[in-house]
C-alpha cells in the first residue's frame, strides 16, 4: 500500500532524528571544550618577534562547514534510503505484479546511486578534515616541543609555571626568573599554546561529526544497495511465479477444453445413438404394425372366405335337399354351383355320364 506523504515524512524522521541527535551531541561536546575563538584562531601561520611559536592555521567556520556538509550528505543518504524502502515495500506487496515492480525498481536503483554518491562525498569531506586534524595535532606537538625546548635548559616545566601562576605567585615569579622569561613572554606562550589546543579540539569535534556522518552514510548506501538486490530477486521470483501460473493456466485450459470436447463428443454420440435407436424402434414398430395389419387382413380374408364357403355349402346343401324333395318332377341337370374352393377338383355326376 502506498504511504501518504505525511506517513513517509514521519518514517523518515523516525530514522533520521536519532542520527542527527547523535551528531548534535558530538558537536555540542566538541564545542563545549572550546572557549570563544580568539584572533589567533583566524590567522594563518605566523610568528612573533619574541619567540618562534606558531599560531592557529585554519578558520573554525571552515572545519564547521565541512562537518555540516558531511552531515547533509548523511541526511541525503537517509532520505534516499527511505525512498528505496517505500519502493521496496510496493514491490514486495502481494498484489504487485512483475510489470509494476519493474517500474518501481528504477527508483531503488537511483536511490542506491544517490546514497553511494552521498557516502563518497561524506568520505571525501572526512578525508579533508583528516588532513586538518593531522596538521593540528602535528602543530600542537611542535608547539609543546618548542615550549619544552625553551624551558628545559633552565630545568623549568611549563605545567610548573601554570600551576604556580594559579596557586603561588612568589614561586611563579621565581620560576619565571629561573627560565629567563618575562611575564609577557609567558603569557604569549600560554595564549598561543591554548589557541592551538582550542583549534585542535575544534578540528577533532568536526572530524568526529564528519566521521559519524560518513559512517552512517556508508551504512545507508550499503543498505540501499541490498534493497536493490532484494528488489531484483523479488522481481525475478514474480516473473517465474507468473510464468508458472501462466503455464498452469494454459495447461488447465487445455485440459478443460479437452474435457469439454470429450463431453461434447460423448453427448453428440449419445444423441446420435438415441436418434438411431429411436429411428430403429420406429422402423421396427412400423414393420411390426404392417406385419400385424397384414396378418390381420389375411386372417380376416381367411375367415371371410371360410364364412363364404360355409354359406355356399349350406346353400348348396339346401338346394340339394329341395331338389331331392321333388320326386315326381323330371330330373333336370343341376345348375353348376360356384366352387368356393377354385383350387379343388369337383366331380359332378349326371344322369348318363361323369364330368370331371
Amino acid at each position: 500500500m502506498r504511504l501518504s506523504r505525511s506517513s513517509r515524512n514521519r518514517n523518515i524522521r523516525r530514522y533520521t532524528l536519532p542520527q542527527i541527535a547523535g551528531i548534535v551531541v558530538i558537536s555540542a561536546y566538541g564545542i563545549g571544550q572550546i572557549t570563544t575563538p580568539t584572533y589567533a584562531l583566524l590567522t594563518d601561520v605566523a610568528a612573533t618577534e619574541s619567540s618562534n611559536i606558531t599560531t592557529a592555521f585554519v578558520f573554525p567556520s571552515t572545519v564547521d562547514h565541512i562537518a555540516n556538509q558531511a552531515s547533509e550528505a548523511m541526511k541525503l543518504a537517509a532520505w534516499q534510503r527511505e525512498a528505496a524502502r517505500e519502493a521496496l515495500a510496493e514491490i514486495t506487496d502481494k498484489n504487485t505484479d512483475s510489470e509494476t515492480a519493474e517500474g518501481r525498481i528504477g527508483g531503488i536503483q537511483e536511490a542506491a546511486a544517490q546514497t553511494r554518491e552521498a557516502a563518497a562525498g561524506a568520505a571525501a569531506l572526512l578525508a579533508e578534515l583528516q588532513g586538518y586534524l593531522t596538521r593540528s595535532q602535528l602543530e600542537l606537538e611542535q608547539q609543546v616541543n618548542e615550549v619544552n625546548q625553551r624551558l628545559s635548559p633552565y630545568e623549568v616545566d611549563f605545567n610548573q609555571l601554570t600551576t604556580a601562576q594559579n596557586n603561588a605567585i612568589p614561586v611563579f615569579e621565581q620560576l619565571l626568573s629561573q627560565a629567563n622569561l618575562t611575564l609577557g613572554e609567558f603569557q604569549e606562550m600560554v595564549r598561543k599554546l591554548s589557541s592551538i589546543r582550542r583549534v585542535d579540539a575544534y578540528v577533532q569535534a568536526a572530524y568526529h561529526q564528519a566521521s559519524t556522518a560518513a559512517e552512517q552514510a556508508r551504512s545507508y548506501a550499503d543498505e540501499t544497495s541490498l534493497m536493490h538486490t532484494e528488489a531484483a530477486d523479488v522481481i525475478q521470483g514474480l516473473k517465474e511465479a507468473e510464468k508458472k501460473a501462466k503455464l498452469e493456466a494454459e495447461e488447465k485450459a487445455k485440459l478443460e477444453a479437452g474435457k469439454k470436447a470429450k463431453l461434447e463428443a460423448e453427448e453428440k454420440a449419445k444423441l446420435e445413438a438415441e436418434k438411431k435407436a429411436k429411428l430403429e424402434a420406429e422402423e421396427k414398430a412400423k414393420l411390426e404394425s404392417e406385419k400385424k395389419a397384414k396378418l390381420e387382413a389375411e386372417e380376416k380374408a381367411k375367415l371371410e372366405a371360410e364364412e363364404k364357403a360355409k354359406l355356399e355349402a349350406e346353400e348348396k346343401a339346401k338346394l340339394e335337399a329341395e331338389e331331392q324333395a321333388k320326386p315326381d318332377k323330371a330330373a333336370e341337370p343341376e345348375a353348376p354351383v360356384p366352387d368356393a374352393n377354385p383350387d379343388s377338383i369337383t366331380v359332378k355326376t349326371g344322369e348318363k355320364q361323369d364330368v370331371f
